[in-house]
């Protein structure tokens, strides 16, 4: 199985399909919280019929990947090179090192360019990587339900959800009814929480304090506007899950290109892409196309673009 070795203490999981050497970007797929490669089954089949290169990772902590215990005391990120410089001594799970853990098997893979399809939490490693991380490599982004929309007040009045590491996993499984539709079937529910139930503790801890628990975390409002502000120069694709989730993206964060667009799918729940695929994909494609994100790395125009 394809496994690219970070340090000591990481190797990523990841799937790679499709062609080789198309000359176009190649697809990079990171899932949300407690999520695998396999969330995105329903939308590998539609990028691959666009003769497109899709790779799939399970980030650090979740899936295949490795798992390992998160550094005592490690309450703020360490910065892009701290697993690299201590050789794994210290673990972390914060969105940005996830990001860094994308760049550096992208750049092992030799792809040039990438459009991002990301959900939840994977989108704040996504926003970090184009903005911050690797921006001239990212020629697009494709987000599924940011969690960036809520403010520090926000964040910080469910605080207590951080007050007993032990017990994350059960206050984590208490969100999912009400991010699951009830027009959801009954197995894909229980899915979502079975996988929720194979995390250890502390790395559901650790995930969830470095995506919005820090002060500093990228899953604040505040924050994700001054990381990313004026930083996001590709064009950008949002969906979301309710009106309310429309606003840092539409309304506060400066666009990336006048093909920007935010598409709401009301009723569906926090794994629309899922639940109604059949419209997320259609949108996809033909903002894809639109969007010019399927043009040749060289210039060349292929396959509608």
């Amino acid at each position: 199985m394809p496994y690219f070795r970070i340090n000591a203490k990481i190797s990523i999981f990841y799937l790679d399909e499709g062609p080789r050497d198309t000359g176009r970007p190649v697809v990079l797929l990171i899932p949300g919280l407690t999520c695998d490669v396999h969330d995105w089954s329903w939308q590998v089949p539609s990028l691959l019929e666009l003769g497109l290169r899709v790779i799939s990772i399970d980030p650090r902590g979740q899936g295949k990947s490795s798992n390992p215990r998160p550094t005592p005391g490690v309450m703020s990120w360490p910065g892009a090179d701290a697993f690299k410089a201590h050789h794994g001594r210290i673990v972390d799970y914060y969105p940005q090192t996830t990001a860094h853990d994308a760049a550096a098997l992208l750049r092992e893979l030799g792809i040039r360019q990438i459009i991002i399809i990301s959900h939840s939490l994977g989108d704040l490693a996504a926003y970090y990587l184009a903005a911050v991380a690797r921006p001239g490599l990212v020629k697009a982004i494709v987000a599924f339900d940011p969690v960036h929309r809520w403010t520090n007040a926000d964040r910080e009045s469910n605080k207590s959800f951080f007050s007993q590491p032990e017990d994350i996993v059960a206050k984590f499984m208490g969100l999912v009814p009400s991010i699951c539709p009830a027009n959801m079937p009954p197995w894909q529910a229980a899915w979502f929480r079975r996988r929720a139930m194979e995390m250890d503790p502390e790395v559901l801890w650790a995930q969830c304090w470095g995506g919005w628990g820090d002060k500093q975390a990228l899953g604040r409002m505040e924050n994700a506007v001054e990381a990313y502000g004026g930083k996001l120069r590709c064009p950008r694709l949002v969906f979301v899950s309710s009106e309310a989730g429309a606003k840092v993206d539409r309304d506060v964060l400066p666009g990336g290109s006048d093909v920007d667009e935010v598409v709401l799918i009301d009723g569906a729940g926090h794994w629309f892409h899922q639940v109604r695929d059949r419209e997320v994909n259609s949108k996809l494609v033909e903002w894809l196309q639109r969007a010019g994100a399927l043009k040749s790395v060289n210039g060349d125009a292929r396959n509608g673009a």
